[in-house]
């Protein structure tokens, strides 16, 4: 998705991924809070957290008070911006993911190996 068709309090998606092979996808939902001045004087499309965003309202504010909870803000470089999703594309890439890890017989997550004991 293109940074400019963000829209200001809209929900989109990030995929993460559990494995190498990309089969095991996590879905994070984040609103979209505008484009907002980085530490270092950057200006970045931002996300907050649902959460937050549910309890005490979009980043900057002005926020509901006596809620006792954290906003979180993921400040994004242009280019992972432009990797959020909508829902529906979201739906699309399961079912799309889901056909790559039915054609890999469904990976799973492997433990580390971890060394054996080696006590006298």
């Amino acid at each position: 998705m293109e940074t400019l068709s963000l829209v200001v309090g809209q929900t989109y998606y990030r995929l993460t991924f559990a494995d190498m092979e990309m089969t095991i996808p996590g879905i994070e939902p984040l609103v979209y809070a505008g484009v907002h001045k980085s530490s270092q004087g950057e200006l970045l499309p931002t996300f907050q957290d649902t959460i937050s965003y549910t309890w005490v309202g979009g980043y900057p504010g002005p926020y509901r008070h006596g809620q006792d909870i954290d906003v979180t803000l993921y400040p994004m470089k242009e280019d992972e911006a432009a990797e959020m999703l909508s829902l529906s594309e979201v739906v699309q890439k399961i079912n799309e993911l889901f056909f790559r890890a039915e054609r890999l017989g469904f990976p799973t997550l492997k433990p580390p190996r971890i060394p054996p004991d080696n006590a006298a």
